[in-house]
């Protein structure tokens, strides 16, 4: 007869592992992306400081890291994982894949800003408005990708300590907002109208 367990586990062990090469491919390449753009600091060249929530400065890496590091343990080792629920292994693909995806279109977000990027918890006055590509619909894309990112670990791995990372990620992301859409509205006369046009983070919906 067919053996469904055993076919059943190795669907299991199959897509963890697929889950466990996005995830690990992903934590590399934003590594890698965010420590190059701020090497030596050179975001700040040229620029004049803006408005900026400092405190985040190592709150955002220990987010990052341990909803990584949480996510690659909950494909393996969930029954010994605190606030972890067992997702279907298609439930942690479709999760994986939104990783992915923030990844990718994260990079694309980067290539449109340009040398106008600097980190939320240590903010430069842009060179330019940038207002093509991902910028010509939302206006933080970067945030938005980042989200797409925290909130697919959180739903590829069910741990309800990632699910809290995105939320905290989410919490300062939104305060950081505020502040951006403040200095960039005294510095650029046409932000006015820009934001007319355009999402801060969801078309349609805000």
């Amino acid at each position: 007869m067919f053996d469904t367990q055993l076919f059943s586990s190795g669907i299991d062990i199959y897509i963890a592992t697929i889950c466990s090469i996005i995830v690990t491919g992903v934590f590399l390449r934003m590594s890698f992306a965010y420590t190059k753009k701020r090497a030596k600091r050179k975001f700040s060249q040229g620029k004049q400081p803006a408005p900026s929530i400092t405190s985040f400065r190592n709150l955002s890496k220990i987010l990052f890291l341990t909803s990584m590091l949480l996510s690659l343990a909950s494909y393996w080792l969930s029954s010994a994982l605190p606030l972890q629920i067992n997702p279907t292994p298609l439930l942690q693909l479709f999760g994986a894949c939104i990783v992915l995806y923030g990844c990718i279109r994260l990079e694309h977000a980067f290539s449109n800003l340009g040398n106008n990027y600097s980190p939320l918890f240590e903010a430069y006055l842009p060179f330019e408005l940038i207002t093509q590509g991902a910028y010509s619909v939302i206006r933080h894309p970067i945030y938005l990708y980042n989200l797409f990112v925290s909130f697919g670990l959180a739903i590829s791995s069910g741990s309800g300590l990632v699910a809290m990372n995105a939320i905290i990620g989410l919490i300062f992301i939104l305060k950081t907002i505020h502040l951006e859409e403040g200095y960039l509205a005294e510095n650029f006369p046409d932000y006015y109208n820009y934001k007319k046009q355009t999402w801060r983070l969801i078309p349609h919906v805000y």
